[in-house]
């Protein structure tokens, strides 16, 4: 396969992943600074921002696993090269990464939600 166009799934994998890490991080990090310093005695705001924290998280984990499959997907078919990027590439635990960050969206999301509820 073509080095230049498997450099460029790279980048374009690397740059969706990063998209989805900073809208989890800063979609998680205001929904902490509203339910540490927000209003919560207010049951549509509660019911909004539950919604928000779960919406986030789903989105954040469906986008985190096609992220990851792009990149095993990218780590196999470049097995075949002699270039250290296939070497690692092929060998990664990408199973494991897709439930690591599927752990940590779930826990986000439920230490979140028992917050709000609380």
């Amino acid at each position: 396969m073509d080095q230049n166009l498997n450099a460029n799934r790279v980048h374009n994998t690397e740059l969706g992943f990063n998209t989805t890490r900073m809208v989890f991080i800063f979609g998680n990090l205001a929904t902490l600074a509203m339910i540490t310093f927000g209003d919560l005695s207010s049951d549509p705001f509660r019911l909004a921002l539950s919604a928000f924290v779960i919406i986030i998280n789903i989105a954040s984990v469906l986008s985190f696993d096609t992220e990851l499959k792009q990149f095993e997907a990218i780590g196999k078919d470049t097995n075949d090269e002699n270039s250290n990027y296939a070497k690692t590439g092929a060998k990664n635990p990408w199973g494991a990464f897709r439930v690591f960050c599927l752990l940590i969206c779930v826990t986000a999301a439920v230490t979140q939600f028992m917050a709000i509820n609380a």
